[in-house]
């Protein structure tokens, strides 16, 4: 490192250096050198010497000298050349020069300092000024370079935190910018006095009315703040600054100059907007998040007391959403999600009572929750009907059918509304009210809107206690079947009995069917339930086969469970287990099954009629299926559903439509039983009709095993016993 470098990383006093100040002496004068070095030398200082301006420039190659006397007057390069020259490299830009020159030559002297010169003497030498004057410009030289050391790193910090600088006094009309400032602004460093107007303009349009304020303010004597705006550079980029000012008073107390700083921020704005969108913000549909909403309804609902207004809050699930997801796969999914969102935003801008501000950006007032809910908050209506015209154009929109991926899909949602103060009066309350009142909307049918009320949280109360009770109701062994007796009409004997699954609960009571099969299907429950069901019910028919005539055991199968991948091998599993023959096990499922998936429930239906277990189209007439694809399906039996034969004595349309299910089911070789026969008219127009089988209240209630054993035994008859 040379000497100069060495003074850059460490200055100090020349009179505390460890090592003596070098010293390079030039003059062709041998008797003047040698006098000068004699008097440098016994000052303590390490001395060299060059006889021309050549030799002197050879010699600071070698060697960083701390300083240079320099003769005037000098063979091949002359002192003026050799101090330009000097100038001109990168180690002679700071090292001091001491030109030696005549007593009168003042034209000399002048041309020195021109040349690079920092200071002059003149002969003839008077050696003890020589010597303090070499340890003026010494001590001169390491105060220079400290202050460059320290300026460049004041610079270099100023660079790395991009920060600039500025200054105005009550007397001046403009502004003096830094470079550092000037360049942030996109304005020419070389002109840096700027007009405050001409600043202003380079703020962001919507930050310089504050701005401006806040200048005022602190020039009137105000104190002094910081403030953060926007600005906007020569080529149209957006940047984020952070002001400071101090405040210089006059003898008064009154402003008289300012100091500001300008700092860019732009990089750390931007990475704190990209962790808040990280915390904050759906990374699929960029709306705000569960957390987000939930502040901004905490806002909007202080807002909403502080006022005496009313608040709605809009819930909305997509229908069968899971299903499309699982059947064309999770990136459609996420599509159908992201135009979702969409849809949303334009169903909101298209409505004024959303938001109170129409700057705002309405939104904000969008959320997804998870999967595949929404929100939507309407923090100001009138009454109860604006929430209700969202919900519709919401339902309208989303509606509509979507392009997603080669497939055309139609999605409907099902919205629950709650309003503030009556629904809730905190953000938990009130989601809660909304996610049950769009619960109802979906037990209610789908693809419709439904208010909160009271009614809905004791039903939503009553639904979550039942759905803890029923997860263990197996283990408690709660769960009981009842067997209800199927008649074949020819023979006029019991052919066969339907399981029917009962439930019992010590805190609940006895559970109707109708309330607890279609939560355990909402739950997934169905699956371990309808497996206990299909066991239990193979076990009872192998005991009735002991000792009675053979006869069927009917099970209903769950979508869930008909579904589920190893389903004919659980089948085959629990035959093996309990020894039952398979022909004596009727599986029963819904016309809807078929529909869904045809292929897959084709290839299902043949591997179960493979095991030879009988197969049954429960509640046959609901469904619209294809009878196309009916006549293909490996099917031995079709029941008429109840709601075709409750009326068949009295209404034409019923008793056509059940004449035609019995005469098209014996044209394809099937057997027909009528379920929920429940009169003497109703038994005797399918005996007339050559119904098969029938099954209803007529014949028997459903009946525990026990009961139904007796039965049996006694080969009970309708029309010889009467009912």
């Amino acid at each position: 490192m040379s000497s100069y470098s060495a003074k850059m990383e460490s200055p100090m006093s020349i009179d505390t250096v460890a090592a003596p100040a070098r010293i390079l002496v030039v003059d062709d004068d041998p008797v003047t050198r040698f006098l000068v070095i004699g008097a440098l030398e016994q000052a303590g200082f390490y001395v060299e010497q060059a006889e021309n301006g050549r030799q002197a420039l050879t010699a600071c190659e070698r060697i960083d000298f701390d300083l240079i006397t320099l003769d005037v007057m000098m063979p091949e390069l002359d002192g003026f050349a050799t101090c330009v020259e000097l100038r001109q490299r990168p180690r002679g830009v700071q090292v001091p020069i001491l030109m030696m020159t005549g007593l009168d030559d003042y034209e000399s002297i002048n041309q020195a300092f021109k040349a690079g010169a920092t200071d002059f003497i003149t002969k003839p030498i008077n050696f003890v000024l020589l010597e303090y004057r070499v340890r003026y410009l010494l001590r001169t030289s390491a105060a220079m370079v400290s202050l460059y050391d320290s300026e460049r790193r004041l610079a270099t910090a100023q660079r790395i935190a991009r920060l600039g600088y500025w200054d105005w006094s009550h007397d001046q009309e403009f502004l003096h910018l830094s470079r550092e400032v000037c360049e942030m602004l996109g304005l020419d460093p070389q002109a840096p006095e700027v007009p405050f107007q001409v600043i202003l303009k380079c703020v962001h349009e919507k930050d310089r009315k504050i701005l401006d304020q806040w200048f005022e303010e602190i020039w009137q004597g105000g104190q002094a703040r910081a403030i953060s705006h926007r600005l906007v550079d020569a080529s149209g980029g957006l940047r984020y600054v952070q002001q400071q000012i101090e405040v210089v008073l006059d003898v008064s107390g009154r402003p008289d100059r300012l100091y500001g700083t300008l700092q860019d921020v732009t990089d750390l704005r931007q990475a704190e907007e990209r962790i808040w969108q990280l915390a904050f913000t759906d990374s699929l549909t960029q709306l705000p998040n569960r957390e987000l909403f939930k502040d901004r309804l905490d806002t909007a609902l202080k807002l909403a007391r502080r006022h005496g207004r009313q608040l709605a809050l809009l819930f909305l699930d997509l229908d069968n959403f899971k299903r499309i997801n699982d059947t064309l796969g999770h990136n459609v999914g996420d599509h159908l999600l992201q135009a979702t969102a969409e849809r949303l935003k334009l169903s909101i801008r298209a409505n004024d009572s959303v938001a109170r501000n129409p700057m705002e950006e309405q939104d904000e007032s969008i959320a997804r929750l998870g999967g595949d809910e929404f929100t939507v908050l309407l923090p100001e209506i009138q009454r109860s009907e604006d929430a209700a015209n969202i919900a519709e154009r919401i339902q309208e929109r989303l509606s509509q059918p979507l392009a997603l991926d080669g497939h055309e899909i139609i999605v409907t949602p099902s919205i629950g509304i709650a309003v503030f103060p009556q629904d809730g009066e905190t953000s938990e309350a009130l989601l809660k009210s909304a996610d049950m009142a769009m619960y109802s909307a979906k037990r209610q049918g789908r693809n419709l809107y439904r208010f909160y009320n009271a009614a809905l949280n004791e039903a939503a109360h009553k639904r979550l206690t039942m759905e803890t009770q029923l997860r263990r109701a197996i283990e408690r062994n709660e769960l009981s079947l009842y067997y209800q007796p199927q008649l074949d009409l020819p023979s006029g004997r019991i052919c066969g009995v339907e399981a029917l699954a009962r439930w019992t609960n010590e805190l609940l009571g006895t559970v109707p069917p109708l309330e607890f099969i279609p939560l355990a299907e909402e739950t997934g429950l169905i699956i371990p339930i309808g497996e206990w069901v299909l066991r239990t019910a193979c076990r009872q028919a192998k005991a009735w086969g002991c000792g009675i005539d053979p006869m069927r055991m009917a099970v209903n199968i769950s979508v869930l469970q008909f579904v589920q991948p190893g389903f004919t091998g659980l089948v085959a599993q629990i035959l093996g287990e309990t020894g039952l023959e398979p022909a004596a096990l009727e599986l029963e499922i819904t016309e809807s099954l078929l529909m869904k998936d045809p292929e897959g429930a084709l290839r299902t239906l043949r591997a179960l009629k493979n095991l030879g277990v009988q197969l049954a189209i429960d509640d046959f007439g609901t469904g619209y299926s294809s009878l196309s694809r009916l006549k293909q399906l490996p099917l031995d039996r079709l029941k008429i559903d109840k709601g075709f034969v409750c009326e068949v004595d009295s209404q034409p349309n019923d008793a056509a439509i059940a004449t035609a299910v019995i005469a098209m089911a014996e044209s394809m070789g099937l057997r027909v039983i009528a379920e929920g026969v429940e009169s003497e008219a109703q038994f005797q127009f399918f005996k007339a009709k050559h119904c098969d089988e029938i099954q209803g209240y007529y014949l028997s209630w459903p009946l525990p095993a026990a009961e139904i054993t007796t039965m049996l035994q006694k080969r009970f008859a309708p029309h010889d016993e009467g009912e």
